[in-house]
């Protein structure tokens, strides 16, 4: 593997790293967005509509609105049992709170649009680093395997010429013996 194409395969990888780290940034940011004045009181709205506990103070006040207006005499009656002012109160404030909720929900909807893309840029910056760091491992491990082919080779010559050496060795004794 070329000296070369190590560096630049080590500075994709670097910059990989470097979108993720602002991809992420950025969306950590994106909830901080600004929102319209319309917005921010529907998101306002929706919270506090959509707890429990309003719920079970709603239910509360309907039921002491209906105790009240069945229990105290007919001159003080100011809602008589069809409960129709009641009715009315429920219906304006159901037309109300509707398209509130829908508002809300579709900014909801908006910020999981936003996040899901956000991921899906993370998650292909990452595989991309990944990608990047499988081929610097393979390049370098076919380098590893070049390096020990080429140290098995010269081993085997040193080992061949030690041999020779050994074999010259031996006629040059015993000729000296004879």
């Amino acid at each position: 593997m070329s000296n070369e194409k190590a560096k630049q395969l080590h500075q994709t990888v670097v910059d990989a790293i470097i979108k993720v780290k602002l991809i992420i940034r950025n969306h950590q940011n994106a909830d901080e967005e600004e929102l319209t004045r319309g917005e921010k009181y529907a998101e306002t709205i929706f919270r506090i509509a959509s707890s429990w506990k309003t719920i079970f103070y709603f239910i509360g006040a309907i039921i002491i609105w209906a105790i009240y207006n069945i229990s105290v005499p007919l001159n003080y009656r100011f809602d008589p049992f069809p409960f129709s002012f009641l009715t009315f109160f429920l219906a304006g404030f159901a037309a109300i709170q509707a398209p509130i909720i829908m508002i809300s929900q579709h900014r909801q909807n908006q910020k999981t649009s936003n996040r899901l893309a956000e991921n899906l840029k993370v998650d292909n910056e990452v595989l991309a680093l990944h990608q990047s760091i499988t081929v610097l491992m393979e390049q370098q491990m076919q380098q590893v395997l070049e390096n020990q082919l080429t140290t098995i080779k010269l081993l085997q010559e040193i080992h061949l010429k030690s041999d020779q050496s050994t074999v010259l060795f031996i006629i040059a004794e015993k000729e000296n013996e004879n």
